[in-house]
């Protein structure tokens, strides 16, 4: 059973006591965990949801902090509730949910957004990925484009992830030029580099395979993954 508390919906007591605050929403959980625990009911996770970032962070810290001093040790369901829709409800959930779960704090979590709920699955996973924490997808490593850059990084970088988004659990590097490329995508399964004018130079790790023009760039690594035996058919 969940025992959810939402910022916005304290009892009136609880707000007569703490107020509007983080404080009022960990008191309100324990005093429900306290009722389950009279009942020997224990199957149970937490969520201290709140619409504002800095207050749903504060909440699920003092949760952690009062449930280790009494000795608990349930669940946690993350969420930013009411985080609206588009970039910024992506963004806004990202820094909630992202924050305590590089600090270890959640077991579970969903991103609530006002959107189709399939939507919500995939900021879910890259979520994740980014923290490292479960890999669905391929992870992409581009630079950002600069004076250096030998060939259209953006244009580049949406034809390499076309051509192999539905794999998964590889590394895939774009990179500008020969200066900062090799160095920054030293952790990458593949590499696609710019070298010169009109070439491009494809790495598995860190070992360059071979130097080819800029046009048959995504084509060449697609034969470099598949004579890995890495590719799947999409």
């Amino acid at each position: 059973m969940r025992i959810g508390v939402n910022h916005g919906s304290l009892a009136e007591r609880m707000l007569f006591s703490y107020g509007d605050t983080p404080e009022g929403m960990v008191e309100s959980a324990l005093e429900f965990l306290k009722i389950c625990e009279s009942l020997d009911f224990r199957n149970l996770v937490i969520s201290m949801k709140a619409s504002r970032v800095p207050v749903m962070l504060a909440a699920y810290r003092l949760m952690v902090k009062r449930m280790d001093e009494l000795g608990m040790d349930y669940p946690l369901h993350l969420g930013v509730t009411e985080a609206g829709d588009g970039e910024y409800g992506r963004i806004k959930s990202t820094a909630g949910i992202a924050t305590l779960l590089a600090e270890g704090i959640g077991d579970t979590i969903r991103v609530s957004l006002t959107e189709a709920p399939e939507k919500e699955i995939p900021v879910c996973y890259s979520i994740l990925q980014a923290l490292g924490m479960r890999k669905t997808m391929v992870e992409y490593v581009a630079c950002p484009s600069c004076g250096r850059t030998l060939f259209n990084l953006e244009e580049v970088l949406h034809k390499v992830r076309e051509a192999t988004k539905h794999l998964t659990g590889l590394d895939i590097a774009v990179m500008g030029c020969i200066v900062n490329g090799p160095g920054e995508m030293a952790d990458a399964d593949y590499g696609y580099v710019g070298k010169q004018a009109g070439y491009i130079a494809l790495y598995r790790g860190r070992d360059e395979i071979k130097r080819v023009p800029e046009d048959q760039g995504v084509e060449e690594l697609i034969n470099l993954i598949k004579a890995d035996g890495r590719w799947v058919e999409p």
